[in-house]
Parts: structure tokens; sequence; C-alpha cells
């Protein structure tokens, strides 16, 4: 039975309990913590107090709970819910500049760090971006864009970096124009090739174990997206070594 501290409220000390359990990874995000019964019996208290830790829980936004389906993990702390709840009052321009910065340093560390399982992860949810691009189901892709993105910040092996980009929203504000089976992907091919295809560079660096690369990679992927959704003007997308540098505007001449 798990030891509980003395000198706190016995709610709060499950609850204390509980939250150590989710961080360690012993529940992951999504999963289901067991039922209500087996942790009062377990905690060896009762019902009610496992239900008041339960709720603070949920309140602090670490879980979640559906009628007839149960009570599930959606954060590893309280850190990415007060982060999410703080964006809704903040510049959606900063919000994506947030973005920005945890992707390619995401990316940057899952080139330094993944191991050969979280690589395999990677090329699956690569797969499952372009087998529901080709069946044109637009909330199935951006579901599927989801969780290749969460794949990387989970290669990255920065836990913290990991939640911040959760609390951040994660690339959901791209998303969103996609999230209605409405929506045309065969209209928006040539926007969604060249996304797919920063994708399947980043994951080629990552494989390359080139961490430059990654975050070049990262950066272009997420501006274009960005441009894409609407939120900024198109770039060029193209590597860093492929791109050429504008000629600079010559001054005119004075009038004479």
């Amino acid at each position: 039975m798990p030891r509980l501290a003395p000198n706190v409220p016995l709610s709060e000390r499950i609850a204390i309990q509980l939250r150590q359990r989710i961080a360690e990874g012993e529940f992951p995000v999504g999963t289901l913590l067991p039922t209500e019964v087996d942790l009062a019996r377990e905690f060896d208290v009762s019902r009610g107090c496992v239900r008041e830790a339960v709720r603070s829980l949920v309140h602090a936004g670490m879980l979640g709970a559906r009628a007839g389906y149960g009570t599930f993990v959606v954060a590893t702390s309280d850190l990415a819910p007060a982060l999410a709840r703080r964006l809704e009052h903040d510049r959606i321009a900063d919000v994506l500049e947030v973005r920005l910065l945890l992707e390619r340093e995401g990316a940057r560390l899952a080139a330094t760090r993944a191991t050969p399982g979280q690589r395999e992860v990677l090329a699956e949810a690569l797969a499952e971006r372009a087998a529901a691009r080709d069946t044109g189901d637009a909330p199935a892709y951006a579901e599927a864009d989801r969780r290749f993105h969460r794949a990387v910040f989970e290669a990255s092996g920065n836990v913290l970096l990991a939640e911040l980009y959760r609390g951040a929203g994660g690339n959901d504000q791209a998303l969103l124009h996609l999230d209605s089976p409405d929506v045309d992907l065969d209209a928006l091919a040539d926007d969604i090739a060249r996304i797919d295809a920063t994708h399947v560079e980043l994951v080629a660096a990552i494989e390359a174990r080139d961490p430059d690369r990654a975050a070049d990679a990262a950066e272009r992927m997420v501006h274009v997206a960005h441009a894409q959704a609407g939120f900024e003007p198109a770039q060029d997308d193209r590597p860093a070594g492929q791109r050429t540098a504008q000629p600079a505007a010559q001054p005119e001449e004075n009038a004479r």
C-alpha cells in the first residue's frame, strides 16, 4: 500500500501520490486511472476521499472525466493546463512564436537523443499522416499530424519541453481549419504537399542524427503550416542550403 504523508488532509495526500505516479509515467497521458473502488482499496481509505482527490486533479487540469468512460490522464503535471489557461488571454502572434521556438528546439534534441524505437514511432506517425491524407479525411489528417508532433517531443527526451509544448497548445492553432469533415484536402493539395515535404525532411534529419538540419526542417515546417492556415505570409520553404539570397534593392539616383 502506498505511504501517505502525515499532517496533510487525507484527500490531499492521495492527490499528491497520484500526481507523483502520473509524473513518473505509471499512468501515461490518455490512460485510464484505476476505478474509484480500486483506488480506495489500494489506499485503504473511503471512496469519498478518493473522489475528492481525483476532483482536485481534474480541476488542476491533469485528469479528465467522462461519464460511462472513466477518469483519464490529460497532462503529466499542472504546468501545461496552467499555461493553456494563460495563453487564452495572449496574442495569437505570441503563441505562434512560442510554438516555433519549441518545435525547433524539440526537433534539434530529437535528432540527438531519439532512440531506435522512437525513430520507428516517428516513421509510423509519418506514414499515418500520409494514409490519412490519401483518404481525403481532413480531421483524421489533422489528428495524425498532432500525434506526429507529440512523437517528436517524446523523442526529444525532455519531459518539461514536451509539457510546455502541450501547454502552448501544440500545433492545434495551425490545424483548426482542418478539423471539419467538410474540408476538401484536394483543394489544398499544393499547400499540403509543401507541409508534408517538411515533415519528411524532419524525420530524415532525425534518422541521420543531424540536429541543425532537423531544426531547420522544423522551422520551415512551422512557417509553411502557419502560412497555410493564414497566420503569416508564405516564405521560401526550401532547405537552408538551397535558398538563394534576394538581391538588395538599389537606391534610387538622386534627382538632378
